[in-house]
């Protein structure tokens, strides 16, 4: 057979670019992404956690021995990270004056609920929501040093609501 009968080489056609070569950058784009993820998601929870604005929070462990050595009511604020009224809450902490009136008058203390993230909350933080019936949040629950309720506010109502209840705590 001669090389004309042969059967003509194919002509060399252009090569897709090869997933092989993406591949490799789209694995580190996604890795890249998931670790902004992980660190953006620990940082806000930690600012979550670590109390909102001006008002310095107590850890709740502490609140009934600072209240009683004070003579200050507790102001618990039940709280949770993907709660979008307690963000709106969280804002006016934000503000002096209602700060200094929390700080002044009160032992406050923010209980955060972790149910939906972690699967339950430690037993602490469920005795506590058992025994202020926490229902809904956000909600203030104000205690007098002996242990008696005050009051408590479910929900976010506005500033004008926030700033009756922390005036008389069993005003709504």
């Amino acid at each position: 057979m001669d090389r004309s009968e042969e059967s003509p080489a194919p002509a060399s056609s252009p090569r897709p670019e090869s997933q092989s070569r993406l591949s490799p950058i789209l694995l580190w784009v996604l890795i890249a992404a998931a670790l902004f993820r992980v660190v953006t998601a620990v940082m806000d929870r930690e600012g979550k956690e670590s109390g909102a604005g001006l008002v310095r929070w107590q850890p709740h462990e502490k609140a009934a021995a600072l209240s009683q050595a004070t003579k200050k009511p507790i102001l618990y604020q039940f709280t949770a990270a993907w709660c979008g009224p307690c963000h709106l809450l969280d804002k006016n902490w934000s503000d002096a004056s209602i700060a200094q009136s929390v700080n002044g008058e009160f032992v406050p203390s923010r209980v955060i609920d972790r149910q939906r993230e972690d699967g339950e909350n430690p037993p602490d933080i469920g005795d506590l929501q058992r025994r202020y019936d926490i229902t809904a949040f956000p909600t203030l629950v104000a205690v007098a040093p002996d242990g008696r309720l005050l009051g408590k506010l479910e929900g976010y109502g506005g500033r004008d609501v926030l700033l009756r209840f922390l005036k008389e705590p069993g005003a709504k």
